[in-house]
């Protein structure tokens, strides 16, 4: 029983109140707080549960729509990164001084929390290419742009959408030419990071400037999400249907027929923007649906809210039964189901996920506030 307001009812039986307490209180944790955006949360948790489907799910006859996933989820998670680096760092009004210089010791603080962990997940041997020391790197690089606002950080992330992809393709042939190579074991770290690897930060920055110009404007804006959803799937439009004209009059095997290749993980221009342009139409769309669909989104929100969490949990999982190459579709369905009830329940019970308290644990030791922003003793 409540009381009009929603409050538990003061008449009511004790056993009563105390279930409506109990529940008033899961629900405040499932929604995050009043500073937490869903459709933000539901949309990264969109992209844990297709990275998923891209590491364990089998993309054949009626389950083909599963090969969207590939290579786009991985994106829309960079692209969330980044408007979380926005939200986090000040919003609309990015921060200054004091707290300018501790959002980024938190920051690489969390770089290394990172680098630690995808060590000890990357000793599991599993197949799966761990894209979170990419991240590590990738939140390094931000620092200098957390300053800066959207427009700065829009154009930021076109440059590097129009000159990474040449450098990528580019840059290891121009070593080898003057006799140099990247390197081929632990201390190729950087080169990998920024250059040769799966996530190169030479174009996979362009998603975490563009997701930061987006952290930088107000998420409950109504004209922010239909340019999202519009704009991004315009930008879909343009990317893929530019990439197989262009296919169509090259001849394979050329520079000019890789660089306008637009699939999974090809790291071109196009892909960029039809990939990109996909996962911001998804974000908007997330952040529409957000606003009136709180508790239908719930469950994917909580996978999002402890991201961190779950996708090392995959990885875990992922080793301990050999899911890669699977014939069948069922583990990624008892994945993708038990992700969502485990993630709801620990959320609507103890909120902040495990590793995400232990993350946040080191760094408030690491890195406490200004002393103006410390709670009092």
């Amino acid at each position: 029983m409540t009381s009009d307001d929603g409050a538990p009812d003061r008449h009511a039986p004790p056993a009563v109140r105390a279930a409506a307490s109990w529940w008033e209180r899961a629900g405040l944790r499932l929604r995050g707080g009043p500073g937490r955006v869903v459709g933000l949360d539901a949309a990264r948790g969109l992209a844990v549960l297709g990275m998923f489907a891209a590491h364990v799910g089998v993309a054949e006859g009626p389950a083909a729509w599963l090969e969207v996933a590939d290579g786009r989820s991985s994106i829309l998670f960079a692209l969330v990164a980044g408007v979380s680096l926005g939200v986090v760092t000040g919003g609309p009004r990015p921060l200054a001084g004091d707290r300018l210089v501790h959002a980024r010791a938190r920051l690489l603080v969390r770089a290394v929390l990172l680098l630690a962990l995808v060590g000890l997940l990357d000793l599991l041997g599993t197949r799966v290419l761990l894209i979170l020391g990419f991240y590590a790197a990738y939140f390094v690089l931000a620092l200098p742009f957390l300053r800066w606002g959207p427009r700065r950080l829009a154009v930021a992330a076109a440059v590097v959408a129009v000159v990474g992809p040449p450098v990528a393709y580019w840059a290891p042939e121009l070593l080898a030419s003057a006799g140099l190579r990247p390197p081929r074991d632990g201390s190729g770290a950087l080169t990998d990071f920024l250059l040769t690897g799966h996530y190169p930060a030479v174009v996979w920055m362009a998603y975490v400037l563009a997701g930061m110009a987006i952290g930088r404007c107000d998420l409950r804006s109504v004209r922010l999400r239909r340019r999202l959803v519009l704009g991004g799937l315009g930008a879909t439009a343009v990317g893929y249907l530019v990439s197989a004209w262009w296919l169509a009059r090259l001849e394979p095997e050329s520079a000019a027929w890789h660089l306008a290749q637009a699939g999974p993980h090809d790291d071109t221009f196009l892909e960029v923007l039809g990939s990109g342009g996909f996962a911001m139409a998804v974000l908007g769309t997330c952040l529409y649906v957000g606003r009136v669909g709180v508790w239908a989104l719930a469950p994917l929100a909580a996978v999002g809210a402890m991201a961190l969490t779950v996708y090392s949990l995959q990885i875990v999982a992922i080793w301990r039964w050999d899911l890669v190459g699977s014939t069948t579709n069922g583990p990624l369905l008892a994945m993708v189901l038990v992700t969502l009830v485990v993630a709801t329940l620990w959320r609507s019970s103890l909120g902040r996920g495990p590793l995400e308290r232990v993350f946040a644990a080191v760094a408030r030791r690491t890195a406490p506030p200004p002393r103006e922003d410390r709670p009092a003793a």
